[in-house]
């Protein structure tokens, strides 16, 4: 009771303030601030972003409530080609929210958000629908959706810029009555550039790392030596000793220090069309005797460790059912031969070119379920690159010449791998 005669005094303070003593400029901001008020002593719970990547055969997309919510959704089939997901969020507001700018000419085809009895429905509308997760995150909570269609078979994305090349085509083609020689000579002298700038593009290898943590998220922390910095600079050295390799391309998921949501990370090495995937990272133990590198792939494991090690990643607390509950779609299947030949083959490289190191590697073959791997439609390995809690390895990976050394060791792997 007494809450309630302060707000409404709070509320007619407001009221009467903004009336008398403020600028049409300032009501706006006051007016959200009154409404936030309102709400809140509603206990009603509202919708604060939609975050979407779409792809060519796949699309995520990360919901974000005002706090936690109950949600529910399902997949309806619409057609032969086409699915509709919808996902109810109860007892959520969504007054005022604008759906964000998204190009539907992939696998997503539309977005809807429309208003129920119980609460707010929104409809994803994409192409046919083979498999998808949904998972409940936290800080910030947030619902993450991945929807995954058939991959394009990589010999008919190989033909299509074929068709680009022999535009010029037409022009020769109407002299084929008079010249009919010369026109075919022509064209075929107009193909031989494209051909070789076709065999350039394909050669290429796009290794997309991502520095892990970042920004507000500074990750293990030993004494003033952060996580998300060691693995920054490493991730800068692998870009920098990449342009000594010609067939290998390094793009990095963050180029300066900010936060990134892990969903955010597969999407963003997806839409950089990558061919391999790193996540990296440092580790941590109270124990500080441990040490070692460790390489892991994507994978459903009941590994004690790597359960316990995947929690922390996925910033889980132990009563969070995640590791259970996420249903890996059966495409990712398709990359775990890929990743652990990536894995074998930077992992034996480590153990060869870290020996004067006295570097430990603790495994390269290990299965886990880090969400950050999850949704990446290319081989993908998270790779803790020591124990910042252990001395030795503290002090090695302060020192540019032992980074250095790292980065050459996993191009050089990358580089000899005959991976597709």
């Amino acid at each position: 009771m007494k809450f309630r005669v302060f707000f409404l005094l709070l509320f007619f303070f407001f009221t009467v303030f903004a009336q008398s003593s403020l600028s049409d400029s300032d009501t706006d901001p006051l007016g959200q601030l009154i409404s936030d008020l309102v709400n809140a002593s509603k206990g009603e719970k509202k919708l604060n972003d939609i975050k979407v990547w779409p792809g060519e055969s796949s699309v995520r997309v990360a919901i974000y409530p005002s706090e936690k919510v109950t949600f529910k959704y399902n997949l309806l089939n619409d057609s032969a080609t086409t699915n509709r997901i919808y996902i109810d969020l109860i007892g959520v507001d969504a007054s005022g929210f604008v759906l964000p700018d998204v190009k539907y000419d992939s696998f997503l085809k539309k977005i809807r958000l429309g208003k129920r009895d119980n609460g707010i429905r929104i409809v994803i509308e994409t192409g046919k629908v083979e498999s998808y997760n949904v998972v409940e995150m936290e800080e910030p909570c947030r619902i993450v959706i991945d929807y995954y269609g058939e991959k394009i078979p990589e010999k008919v994305a190989e033909k299509a810029p074929e068709k680009t090349s022999e535009k010029p085509a037409p022009k020769a083609e109407t002299k084929v009555q008079t010249e009919p020689k010369k026109a075919e000579a022509q064209k075929k002298t107009s193909e031989k550039p494209a051909a070789k700038a076709e065999t350039k593009t394909k050669k290429k290898k796009i290794v997309v790392i991502d520095p892990g943590h970042g920004g507000k998220d500074p990750g293990a922390i030993s004494g003033k030596l952060y996580e998300k910095d060691v693995v920054f600079r490493l991730a800068k050295k692998i870009e920098k000793l990449s342009k000594n390799y010609d067939g290998i391309e390094v793009k990095l998921t963050r180029s300066k220090d900010i936060f990134l949501p892990l969903e955010e990370r597969a999407a963003i090495a997806n839409a950089m069309n990558g061919d391999l995937f790193i996540s990296l990272h440092a580790n941590a133990f109270k124990d500080r005797n441990v040490g070692g590198m460790e390489i892991y792939h994507l994978d459903n494991t009941r590994d004690d460790y790597a359960s316990k090690l995947a929690r922390v990643e996925n910033k889980i607390s132990e009563n969070v059912t995640l590791l259970d509950t996420i249903l890996v779609d059966m495409t990712m299947s398709y990359y775990v031969g890929d990743s652990l030949e990536y894995a074998a083959g930077i992992g034996k490289g480590l153990k060869k070119d870290l020996k004067k190191y006295n570097s430990k590697i603790r495994g390269y073959n290990k299965g886990a379920l880090f969400y950050v791997l999850v949704g990446a439609r290319m081989p993908s390995l998270l790779f803790e690159i020591g124990y910042i809690t252990n001395k030795s390895e503290r002090e090695l990976l302060q020192k540019d010449e032992y980074l250095e050394a790292i980065a050459k060791s996993l191009l050089d792997a990358i580089s000899k791998l005959k991976v597709k």
